[in-house]
């Protein structure tokens, strides 16, 4: 399984951290890494354990999903000098992405259930960053909100391009155990296969003219979940919260890193 850690560290000091070798800085320290402003946290689970892989001892750790004020510890470890030095800028890197998305995540979901106390706010995990999926899931669930997909193996969507290809449905689909998601090209179609779906994904389409839609839709099929999605965000989520079951947004997982610093120091 790919360790994104790992693989930067190797990207990172492929042949050892000439500076600090050249310096002659050895002997035992102290990294703590800091946040600069509210936050709440992802990755010090993984960054727990990776620590311990390098030998480094961890003495504070914030539980994942949790919040940090500004100026709170994040996480912090004790060990050789020279291994502090190779990890902190990747690590501190690690922890600003990560948080980043479950903070930014947690704004939504709050923003969103204050509307709808039982809104479902769900992040597209296919959308992730190549090679980060696993961790930007974890950070997706600190924050509160649920993934869609982990892979092409694990649920079936039929998207608009799909239906480009096809003039119906299959009825073989209609047999399946799985849940079938729809994603319709226009309004026709999400009436033409409301009962015959289980989720129907609405895609850019504005509040203002969904609203009716989604009630139509529910009296032709009182078990449809009715989600929405495309160009959700912190501004626009409210609009929607109020009468769908579902949100799918993948905006947070591109959220400007948080502002965390880390210090070392001799003990």
């Amino acid at each position: 399984m790919f360790d994104s850690l790992t693989a930067g560290l190797n990207e990172d000091c492929p042949y050892g951290d000439i500076t600090t070798e050249l310096l002659g800085i050895s002997g035992l320290g102290k990294f703590r890494f800091i946040s600069r402003e509210d936050a709440i946290i992802s990755g010090t689970p993984r960054l727990k354990e990776f620590f311990e892989s390098k030998k480094l001892q961890v003495v504070d750790c914030k539980e994942a999903g949790t919040s940090v004020a500004k100026g709170g510890v994040i996480i912090e470890a004790h060990g050789e000098l020279a291994t502090l030095f190779k990890l902190w800028r990747i690590c501190q890197t690690y922890l600003t992405v990560m948080s980043a998305i479950a903070t930014q995540t947690h704004k939504l979901v709050s923003a969103a259930r204050e509307v709808n106390p039982d809104i479902q706010i769900v992040v597209a995990c296919r959308k992730a960053h190549l090679g980060m999926r696993l961790d930007e899931m974890r950070a997706i669930q600190d924050g509160g909100a649920i993934y869609h997909r982990n892979s092409l193996s694990d649920t079936i969507l039929i998207t608009q391009n799909h239906m480009r290809m096809l003039d119906s449905l299959p009825e073989k689909l209609y047999s399946m155990q799985h849940k079938i998601e729809f994603e319709p090209s226009n309004l026709e179609e999400a009436f033409r296969y409301a009962s015959c779906v289980d989720v129907m994904l609405l895609d850019h389409f504005e509040a203002e003219t969904l609203k009716p839609v989604v009630q139509e839709l529910r009296q032709m099929n009182p078990k449809l979940q009715i989600g929405v999605a495309g160009g959700i965000t912190l501004n626009t989520v409210t609009k929607f919260a109020g009468f769908v079951d579902l949100i799918l947004l993948s905006s947070v997982l591109y959220a400007y890193p948080l502002d965390f610093t880390c210090r070392i120091e001799r003990i």
